[in-house]
């Protein structure tokens, strides 16, 4: 578990990371889970590159999508599971955003911020770990040394990227006038081999500089294209993926635009929904379609127990996504979801259906795609240039064109682009053409941070709100677990 302390006098916050994990919610016991002494068994490279296997991130944060604006709460008597609707509704109603919880307070489904925590650092330590390994291992040859120099890679990127979500979930948006003294997360610099070891929580511009820093030492590492499973491996465009998101969220328009040409360079087709949708007309397969891996749009998947398929019986609906999508004339067929019930209005988007098996619900999800970097290109051209550029309508021409827009919807926001001069103007068409494409995945609650972006949510005992002025408002509270250990914080 995490441990978090004050020291007399000086306000600095510790955690401290028990090696071993139980997380219940893994679908089978890996080695990582063993005692520390079992971890002297990775001593080849084969055994190493086992390791950054079993610990490649899951998409753990799309619990945030019920945080969001395209979801309401329907309390409907006699439908609704009751255990359900109370573990949903701390994150409904932003408790999560002003108080501790216990992980009993949530799904055990793994739906939810704790899992996601200790998910994210179980992976950063037993990265540091590989990387001690790596750095300890000695090759037998040059094929050997090339193959140690990628795991290295992996690792570094495994931990930036784990890092990055936790920042980006338990701290403040990155501003550039306040990161040095807003309190990031704990931060772990180095593997140890004892059970419990202390970690200040640092600020949120040393994170994002240790993110960096693993990043631009990963990008001179790793593969161009990974041999084995480059889907599910950090390679090239991966990191320069990661690398475009990590810039924008900094700010850093230039280098966001950077790596993003770098990635764009090598692939640039966006997931075609359009013809996904027109041409398969079964929802279970247009599913299975839309998640298939081999998409050329999937940069990185990561699997998860995607529970917010579950909206039959924790009262959690689409309907706003729904509505917007079609105002927009972006389901001009009416039939982005389907009704799960003949009784009750169950939407569910048909795109998860592949997750409707009850037994398990677990699949592969996108972590990084070539949309997103089309997103993040056109983004911070837009913030440079305070309006639109022709790289941001090229841009955002191709995402246009590849979404589930009506003939004349489509025209009509490509026609409006070039008239986009002004910076609100642009960004705010972008963040509806980016909520549309990526509407129940995860990344709408990541995107109202950045931009501040007000919510309000009605839940059983009245309305929950952010108002948009508060970065804290958006920062989801440490587990009850990790600070009750702490009375001093």
């Amino acid at each position: 578990m995490f441990k978090r302390y004050k020291n007399k006098g000086v306000s600095r916050s510790i955690l401290a990371v028990t090696l071993v994990l139980t997380l219940t919610q893994l679908s089978c016991t890996k080695f990582l889970e063993e005692p520390v002494d079992n971890r002297t068994l990775i001593v080849s490279l084969d055994d190493m590159d086992e390791t950054l296997n079993q610990i490649h991130p899951y998409s753990d944060y799309h619990f945030t999508d019920i945080m969001s604006d395209d979801y309401i709460f329907r309390d409907l008597a006699g439908h609704n599971v009751e255990d359900a609707v109370n573990q949903m509704m701390p994150l409904f109603e932003f408790a999560i955003c002003k108080q501790s919880l216990p992980a009993t307070r949530f799904l055990s489904s793994g739906f939810n911020p704790v899992t996601a925590c200790r998910r994210y650092y179980n992976s950063i330590t037993n990265s540091l770990l590989i990387i001690d390994k790596v750095k300890a291992y000695t090759p037998a040859n040059k094929e050997e040394e090339t193959r140690a120099r990628v795991i290295r890679g992996k690792a570094l990127a495994i931990k930036a990227y784990c890092n990055f979500m936790v920042v980006n979930l338990f701290a403040k948006q990155y501003n550039p006038a306040t990161a040095a003294s807003d309190v990031g997360i704990p931060f772990v610099p180095a593997y140890s081999g004892e059970p419990v070891v202390g970690y200040k929580q640092e600020s949120v511009q040393k994170i994002y500089d240790e993110i960096l820093k693993d990043l631009l030492e990963a990008v001179t590492l790793v593969e161009n294209v990974p041999a084995k499973n480059p889907q599910f491996n950090f390679g090239l465009d991966a990191v320069e993926a990661l690398l475009s998101r990590v810039y924008l969220n900094k700010k850093d328009w230039d280098n966001c635009i950077k790596y993003a040409n770098n990635v764009l360079s090598r692939r640039t087709a966006p997931l075609n929904i359009k013809t996904l949708r027109t041409t398969i007309t079964d929802y279970q397969q247009y599913s299975t379609a839309y998640f298939n891996p081999s998409n050329p749009s999937y940069i990185l998947m990561g699997n998860n127990t995607y529970q917010l398929l579950a909206y039959f019986w924790m009262g959690m609906f689409p309907y706003p996504a729904v509505q917007m999508l079609r105002d927009q004339g972006a389901d001009p067929s009416n039939n982005y979801i389907i009704q799960t019930s003949a009784l009750m209005s169950d939407y569910v988007p048909q795109k998860l259906m592949l997750f409707q098996p009850t037994a398990t619900r677990n699949g592969n999800m996108p972590i990084l795609t070539i949309d997103e970097v089309l997103f993040n290109r056109a983004e911070a051209e837009i913030e440079k240039a305070q309006g639109i550029t022709p790289q941001a309508t090229a841009d955002l021409t191709l995402l246009i064109n590849n979404q589930t827009f009506s003939t004349a919807a489509a025209n009509t926001k490509i026609s409006q682009l070039p008239t986009l001069t002004t910076r609100n103007a642009a960004i705010n068409m972008l963040l509806l053409i980016k909520r549309i494409r990526f509407s129940s995945e995860g990344n709408r609650w990541f995107d109202m941070r950045r931009h501040n972006i007000p919510v309000s949510h009605k839940g059983r005992t009245g309305t929950y709100a952010i108002d948009g002025t508060k970065p804290e408002d958006y920062v989801i509270q440490l587990p009850l677990e990790e600070v009750t250990r702490n009375p001093g914080l």
